[in-house]
């Protein structure tokens, strides 16, 4: 295939050119072979376009590109046409030219399944709102323009739904849409007089459908189906926000609930697509628990089941067929339809972040999250193989997955596990995997979490070194076309699925057969193997083995940790003592981004920061480091991640927008300020960072698409909190949370040093003052910073809190014990439940502002020197300080151990499962019920002190 593909490709170019390209670039050949030998889509295409082979080879194109990218680079490709033709023909040309680019790195494996259908996404958002631009255009001149009864003006959005609306549009996929506009009214008139609203934007609706449906000599964009909209087939093209209000709440059926789930504004008016956006929000989610949704979307999941028996397809429709793709979605989207309405993280659109936030939350055990991500990557891998062959949604029809091969496709079979898997033979072999009969997922009527039979225990295999040559890419730092030095590189199921190599033989002699390797051993990922050598010391014990220092097996966490893999490193690392943000700036901003790297690359965030990651708690797991130790260093990475994070997103956005300037011509500068965990200093494995935005004077920015200050600020901390909080193929560097910011819900994420008093002064409640008492400047401007540390000081600490008001906190406390803690019998919450961190938490917080106006030693932000200050302030006897200090420290060392060992919820022990005895362990307690003993009498302890002084 490969090679025929290339002889055709040949006889379209000049062979002089094309054969000194291949010799000369080191990219040229391992793209062409995996493009022209996966994909006769893409080769056809490439044939059409031949001048795109030498963009493919230009080094900033093979990248993530931003929405505003596409965006602006369809603008300036259709900016010298101005009729229809011209720019539906220049539409399709750069779509096509970017599907080239998406599915190379795709089948590279430069880019994972969740990268790749946000980009297809994010290029089917661009077409459609040139799409959207052009027939609105057209429609003003005929009609003018649309207004309301109250003569403002009023625009439409465009809803992208399904898979477009999540974010993980296929190769092929169709691209489902709804249209909305905000109210009834008339046009002002133009060439063609006036028409109502309704009709004004059915025709602009219409238009955007044939602009992108028609098909001319380049093509056609996309396929539109508008069957999600209320009514169907028999309903309007485009609705008001009214009428939609009215149908979803008196008229809409369980499925149109569901498909709302994945709803987004695409394109159009922005105000109007976010009230539409609550209006859906308040439509599918709905406080209590719905005894009909389980039984609706199973007999949903029945009908198509009874469709495809009657079609004879049951067994060979990777998407909707037994254990295929769809049932995926309806079990996540039956979990989020269920605890949605109470449970706000739940409300994803994409899918497999939406299989994580389940799992996070506990609603789907963790090996059942865990088995269902990789069940869904793998089977939506095997459509866009599929489709990316020949370029057509057809092909989920007419093939299974491997080893379940019907006689009348025999011939198209053989090709599937060669696209999924390179580390077989030359003719490509599936390893390892199951009879499909026995690994479908199956669909559990009875419970909402359904289960998983038949999943491999075995990881991919492991990929060859000759795979760095035939590559020419390398993540080890190999020149490309060579082998990484001591190449030995694992890839994990997800990573392997893209990447075939159609057309590249060699010698079995050269190419030895892979070794399949455990997926999960704990003991052996945190033993490591033997180093080379004699034994490393420990600095405090000399000729004592790190290994000795270990905890027992039992506190061995799930996460994989080199703790023993290089004792000698270990022992340096511990003698250095803990580090501080500087330690972890410079290779947080060069891991991030390569000196020859593309500016935009989100992903190494989580992956650097999953390699650090590693340090802290493999410190703290060997006894190098106490809990104090830990979590300092936790928050040292955390700064220095989030450093780089935001100045790599400011770069872009001053290269579009300009740098912010007050009216003056002055920087306009800004600063970062933690709270909680992070302004505390108290992070630990998997804690949220709380953040929020200050900056300096109002103004704007200097380039050529100028915007204001706090909206430019705005950008940065929104991108910046989704660079590091994704969810990518390396995980999640750190979640941000942007919540506790000062405004309103709506607000932006930015605000002046005198918006933050005015609103602190006028609107802000007591628990919000409250959080401030752990506020920090984290990142930014030194002067400005002072100014942010000097209105802080004044907003938390001007006016002493009188004791009355405690019982206002003891309120919120109490609220949060029954909705967060939700603690019974047999289940223990270590952090919001009765005596638990919070209530140290927010015992020392109240007193900080009943004292802190008056005595400055009471003001620090870590609980433990918090607790100090108030001591010696007189708030506290120094006895009850101490006491609530060890007791408090207690309880962050149980928390900790309940993370690192993978306890599910995170916060959660279940004292009749296995868990105590495995925290007892790793506390070096002697028994389980020591340490049941021993927490037990804290929580009391902490609970009478915090009784004693909040009343």
């Amino acid at each position: 295939m490969a090679l025929n593909n290339l002889e055709r490709h040949a006889a379209v170019v000049d062979r002089s050119v094309l054969y000194a390209t291949l010799a000369q670039h080191p990219g040229a050949l391992p793209l062409l072979v995996r493009v022209l030998g996966s994909s006769q889509f893409l080769a056809d295409a490439l044939r059409r376009r031949p001048q795109a082979l030498a963009w493919l080879l230009e080094p900033r194109t093979m990248r993530v590109w931003l929405p505003e990218d596409l965006a602006a680079e369809l603008a300036q490709a259709l900016a010298p046409f101005e009729t229809r033709e011209a720019r539906m023909r220049g539409l399709r040309r750069v779509k096509y030219r970017h599907l080239l680019r998406i599915g190379a790195r795709d089948l590279l494996g430069d880019a994972d399944l969740a990268v790749t259908t946000a980009e297809l996404a994010h290029l089917a958002d661009a077409c459609l709102a040139e799409a959207l631009a052009f027939a609105e255009a057209a429609a003003r001149v005929a009609y003018g323009a649309p207004r309301d009864a109250t003569g403002a003006e009023t625009g439409v959005a465009v809803v992208a739904m399904g898979k477009l609306g999540g974010e993980e549009l296929n190769y092929s996929s169709d691209i489902d849409l709804m249209f909305a506009y905000g109210a009834d009214g008339e046009t002002t008139g133009g060439r063609h007089g006036r028409v109502p609203n309704g009709e004004y934007f059915a025709r602009v609706c219409r238009g955007v459908v044939a602009f992108l449906e028609e098909v001319t000599d380049e093509g056609y964009a996309f396929r539109v189906d508008l069957r999600l909209r209320p009514e169907g087939r028999m309903g309007a093209v485009v609705l008001s926000l009214d009428r939609y209000r009215d149908y979803y709440r008196d008229r809409a059926e369980l499925w149109e609930r569901q498909a709302l789930i994945k709803a987004r504004v695409a394109a159009g008016d922005l105000r109007v697509g976010a009230r539409f956006t609550e209006l859906a929000r308040e439509a599918v989610y709905r406080p209590g628990l719905d005894a009909r949704i389980v039984p609706a979307i199973r007999a949903m999941k029945g009908q198509i089941d009874r469709t495809l028996i009657e079609a004879g397809r049951t067994a060979t429709n990777v998407k909707l067929g037994r254990g295929g793709i769809r049932e995926v979605e309806f079990l996540v989207q039956a979990l989020q339809l269920l605890y949605g309405g109470e449970d706000a993280w739940l409300r994803e659109r994409n899918t497999l972040k939406a299989t994580f936030r389940l799992t996070e939350r506990g609603y789907l055990v963790p090996d059942l999250g865990r088995m269902l991500s990789e069940a869904y990557v793998h089977l939506r891998t095997v459509e866009h193989r599929l489709q990316i062959l020949h370029g057509r949604a057809a092909g989920l029809r007419g093939a299974r997955v491997p080893g379940a091969t019907p006689p009348d496709h025999r011939r198209r079979a053989p090709r599937l596990p060669r696209v999924l898997w390179s580390g077989g033979r030359e003719a490509g072999r599936l390893r390892g995997w199951p009879d499909p009969g026995a690994t479908r997922l199956r669909w559990s009527g009875g419970r909402e979490a359904g289960r998983l039979r038949g999943w491999p225990e075995q990881g991919a295999p492991r990929l060859r070194p000759a795979d760095a040559v035939t590559s020419g890419w390398s993540e080890a730092g190999a020149r490309p076309g060579r082998p990484a030095k001591g190449t030995a590189w694992r890839g994990s199921a997800a990573q392997r699925h893209g990447a075939p190599r159609h057309g590249v033989r060699r010698p079995r002699a050269r190419a030895p057969q892979p070794r399949a390797h455990p997926r999960g051993a704990p003991a052996r990922a945190v033993r490591g193997p033997a180093p080379r050598g004699a034994r490393a010391p420990l600095p405090d014990a000399p000729g004592r083995p790190l290994e000795e220092r270990r905890p027992r097996r039992g506190a061995q966490p799930v996460r994989a940790l080199p703790v023993g893999r290089r004792p000698a490193r270990w022992a340096r690392r511990a003698a250095r003592g803990p580090p501080r943000a500087s330690h972890w700036a410079r290779p947080c901003v060069c891991g991030w981004r390569p000196p020859d790297a593309a500016p935009h690359r989100p992903a190494r965030a989580p992956r650097l920061a999953r390699g650090a990651r590693a340090a802290p708690p493999g410190q703290y797991l060997s006894g190098l480091t106490t809990i104090e130790g830990y979590a300092r260093e936790m928050t040292a990475l955390a700064e220095a991640v989030l450093a780089a994070g935001w100045l790599l997103t400011l770069e872009p956005l001053v290269a579009r927008h300009g740098v912010p300037r007050d009216a003056e011509g002055r920087f306009i500068p800004a600063v970062v300020v933690g709270l909680g965990k992070l302004g505390g200093r108290e992070l630990c494995t998997g804690s949220d960072l709380d953040i929020f935005v200050v900056t300096g004077d109002e103004g704007r920015t200097d380039g050529g698409d100028p915007i204001d200050a706090s909206w430019f600020y705005s950008l940065a901390a929104e991108r910046a909190a989704s660079a590091l909080g994704d969810i990518t193929a390396a995980g999640v560097a750190f979640p941000v949370d942007l919540r506790l910011r000062p405004g309103s819900k709506g607000s932006g994420f930015a605000s002046s040093v005198a918006a933050l008093e005015r609103y602190y002064a006028e609107y802000g409640d007591l628990w919000e003052r409250q959080t401030l008492t752990r506020a920090r400047l984290v990142l930014g401007d030194p002067g400005l910073a002072r100014r942010v540390r000097a209105a802080l000081r004044r907003v938390v600490y001007g006016t002493p809190l009188p004791r009355a008001q405690l019982k206002e906190i003891a309120e919120v406390r109490k609220r949060m014990e029954v909705e967060l803690g939700r603690e019974t019998r047999g289940r223990s919450n270590v952090k919001y439940g009765r005596g638990g961190l919070v209530d140290v938490e927010f015992l020392t917080q109240a007193l900080q502002l009943v004292h802190g106006g008056d005595r400055v030693e009471a003001r620090a932000p870590a609980t433990a020197a918090a607790l100090r200050g108030l001591a010696r302030a007189g708030a506290l006897p120094p006895a009850r300080a101490a006491e609530l200090a060890d007791h408090h420290r207690f309880l962050r060392r149980v928390w900790a151990a309940l993370r690192l060992l993978g306890a599910r919820p995170s916060d959660t022990l279940e004292l009749a499962g296995p868990m105590p005895a495995r925290v007892a362990s790793a506390l070096g307690f002697p028994s389980r019920q020591a340490f049941l003993d021993a927490y037990g009498a804290c929580r009391e302890a902490v609970r009478a002190a915090y009784l004693e002084s909040m009343t």
